[in-house]
């Protein structure tokens, strides 16, 4: 273990009991105390008994603040108070998200504080943005698009290169390039969302990012998080600003405090992860437009596939952490395996840590179950770069997780032609689920009717010609010209989708 790594595990320890052991203070000291520990027991995994009177301790302190004329000094307690609401460990677990499960009583507490309606509620005196002079292209000219992230290019980094191959003229700003003063900390945006509600004053614009802003007929914002809701916030926004959402963001508090009012157009790609934030906040459908588009796939949609697909080979992509539930998987492959010995599951992505002693409870459970299995019955690859070679000799790509927006591990299982099983998403289904998007024979409720599809399929089904139909429904809705065409119209400027 490296100085760093003493020095670090030291600090934690010491601020661990002193969280601890402050926990009988009284007044903000104690509070202070015991939201730290609070939230330490919740990164180790732990759900504490007392987790909602700490929060109530939070806002209320928050009040108190507020009532005597601190509403700023009262946003760092209500802030805690969010963080805990939102720790992944309440939502990414195998107890149901209380943020998916009712919004509206997840959501109470704050409406109900102080702060609540000067940060939930869209600003009573916003003056607007200042926007660029309108741009006076010459005909031909291309479209000038500018990319705003933080960090994460990852899904985007396909629609930049499609785009840029069909004449726009695009460009990149890394929010981290900017100063460290000048970036959207989590603790500057919600300043400056106060400042807004307050006062009515709007952030100033860096100066590198109004450079860019000024060139570019059309900025996309990549994520829907805290870079969205600084975006919303500046005093000099662009001619047209898109924002595009994934999922995870919804399970932060920031889709909540952005003013979209001054967002041209929201790209969902997911419809029930749409449908979640219409419940948590009504402001979405202030936002000029708002519609759905696709993710390109990773790999692309890559060859035809082969006839070499293993029908009793399960294959699932990215499994060890909890919203992966692969203890779903496990039920279901020994429940495959009470009949035909021949099922056998792939593990692809990381894995366990290197020593047991590391496991969180999750992955002890994981662990577990995996050394209870037949040897050979279970393959772990590890992360892999060819993940569409990995699947061509699977005969299916499961999905057993509790919460996704898409899952492209499924779509990119079909366009290697492996037939799909669908988890109905615990906590997405009541907003339409895995439903929104796959097909619903292919969506499974729970372990009995997967052990009833994988088995009905193979007495019946001509396996080659559904494989074959998996094929073509993904190229459908994956293929490049498609998703490229669909974020065309989405974005330019005049277009249509």
């Amino acid at each position: 273990m490296s100085r760093q790594a003493v020095v670090r595990a030291v600090r934690t320890h010491a601020l661990r009991w002193a969280a601890r052991g402050g926990r009988a203070l009284p007044g903000a000291p104690g509070d202070r105390a015991r939201y730290m520990d609070t939230v330490d027991r919740m990164d180790r995994g732990e759900l504490p008994v007392d987790g909602a009177e700490v929060q109530e301790a939070l806002l209320a302190r928050s009040d108190a603040l507020v009532a005597a004329g601190k509403p700023e000094e009262a946003l760092g307690w209500f802030d805690k108070a969010l963080r805990m609401a939102y720790h992944p460990a309440l939502h990414y677990d195998a107890t149901p998200s209380p943020l998916a499960t009712d919004p509206s009583a997840f959501l109470a507490p704050f409406r109900a504080a102080r702060l609540g309606p000067l940060l939930l509620d869209l600003p009573a005196h916003d003056p607007g943005p200042r926007r660029p002079a309108p741009r006076t292209a010459e005909d031909g000219a291309p479209v000038r698009l500018l990319v705003v992230a933080q960090r994460n290019w990852t899904f985007v980094d396909p629609v930049i290169e499609s785009l840029g191959a069909r004449g726009v003229e695009i460009r990149r700003f890394e929010v981290d390039s900017l100063p460290v003063a000048e970036r959207p900390s989590r603790e500057r945006v919600l300043r400056a969302r106060l400042d807004l509600a307050l006062h009515g004053r709007r952030l100033p614009t860096p100066a590198p990012l109004a450079e860019q802003i000024e060139w570019a007929d059309v900025v996309l914002v990549e994520w829907g998080h805290h870079v969205l809701t600084w975006m919303s916030l500046l005093e000099l926004m662009p001619r047209r600003t898109v924002a595009r959402f994934h999922r995870f963001e919804v399970y932060t508090p920031f889709p909540l405090l952005t003013v979209y009012p001054v967002i041209d157009r929201v790209l969902f790609v997911s419809g029930h992860v749409r449908i979640l934030l219409d419940h948590l906040t009504p402001h979405l459908s202030r936002a000029g437009s708002v519609l759905e588009v696709e993710n390109f796939l990773a790999h692309g949609l890559g060859p035809e596939p082969g006839a070499g697909h293993d029908p009793h080979l399960l294959a699932q992509v990215g499994w060890v952490r909890p919203v992966k539930d692969v203890l779903f998987t496990l039920d279901l492959l020994e429940r495959l395996r009470e009949t035909d010995p021949r099922f056998r599951l792939l593990l692809v992505g990381p894995g366990l840590p290197d020593s047991s002693a590391d496991d969180s409870a999750h992955e002890r459970k994981v662990r577990a179950r995996l050394a209870a299995l037949p040897a050979g019955s279970v393959q772990i690859l590890g992360p892999r770069d060819d993940v569409p070679d990995v699947l061509a000799g699977a005969g299916w790509i499961v999905s057993s997780s509790l919460v996704e927006g898409v899952h492209e591990a499924v779509m990119e299982g079909l366009a290697a032609g492996c037939l799909p099983l669908v988890r109905d998403w615990p906590g997405a289904r009541a907003y339409g689920g895995a439903r929104t998007i796959y097909r619903e024979d292919w969506v499974v409720a729970d372990v009995d009717a997967a052990a009833e599809r994988v088995r009905s399929v193979l007495e019946g089904g001509d396996l080659a010609a559904l494989s074959q139909d998996a094929r073509r429904w993904v190229v459908a809705r994956r293929s490049p010209e498609y998703v490229v065409q669909r974020y065309e119209d989405a974005i330019v400027p005049g277009r249509r989708p």
